[in-house]
């Protein structure tokens, strides 16, 4: 018998239903403070509890969730502290992003900004939250590509992962939907003007608007989640 085909597939299994489990989480199909349970779990992907443990560690290893004793493991809901630390971290790296993309950005992949940024006024018209955020997230993901950056890129995608859970819940407030939008086109305007300083000073701006938005939310959330 061949161990070492036997463990990579065991490797394999755990790495998918980790991919699985996050996936749910960052969707919000799994929201933050619930229990994930073992036994459906391994009832679902047809395995012992064993592969359903390690991947709740993977997950726990990047703080999507959160291991207690006789506790089991639940999705992580944020601290107030958390939030805020997490979101200076990104508010300065969304404002370099775009600061780099408006000198760097191709004209090709500025007009598909903009592109994006118009259709996304449909969602807004019709306050579809979902459509909505699909497009918010293609539109800052083109600013990273855009700023020509790899190591950028990949440490806004880490912060974000860790907030990707909370992100559909703030364009639910009132007026949020139409004041993203707002700001999209001002950074549109001004990375398709090659500004560098005005289009970072309206990312800084932005994100940092969303960012009180989140600390609200994840107030409400951990209240929810007692």
């Amino acid at each position: 018998m061949n161990l070492t085909l036997i463990d990579s597939k065991k490797a394999y299994r755990t790495d998918e239903i980790a991919r699985w489990i996050r996936t749910e989480i960052e969707s919000g199909a799994i929201r933050p403070g619930t229990r994930l349970e073992e036994k459906p779990l391994s009832e679902r992907f047809g395995v012992s509890k064993t592969p359903i443990r390690e991947a709740l560690i993977q997950l726990s290893s990047l703080g999507l969730v959160e291991l207690k004793q006789r506790r089991g493991a639940t999705v992580t809901v944020l601290s107030i502290d958390q939030v805020i630390s997490m979101f200076e971290v990104m508010t300065e790296l969304e404002s370099m992003a775009a600061k780099l993309a408006a000198s760097r950005m191709s004209k090709g992949d500025r007009e598909k900004l903009a592109a994006l940024h118009a259709s996304a006024e449909g969602a807004v018209s019709a306050n579809d939250f979902e459509q909505y955020d699909a497009l918010n997230k293609q539109f800052h993901e083109l600013i990273y590509r855009g700023s020509g950056n790899d190591y950028l890129e990949a440490n806004i995608k880490d912060v974000r992962a860790r907030l990707r859970v909370y992100r559909r819940y703030p364009f639910q407030k009132p007026g949020r939907l139409l004041q993203s939008f707002t700001d999209h086109g001002q950074i549109v305007a001004a990375i398709a003007k090659g500004d560098p300083e005005a289009a970072s000073v309206i990312m800084r701006d932005h994100i940092e608007i969303g960012g009180r938005v989140f600390a609200d939310l994840v107030v409400e959330m951990g209240r929810q989640a007692e």
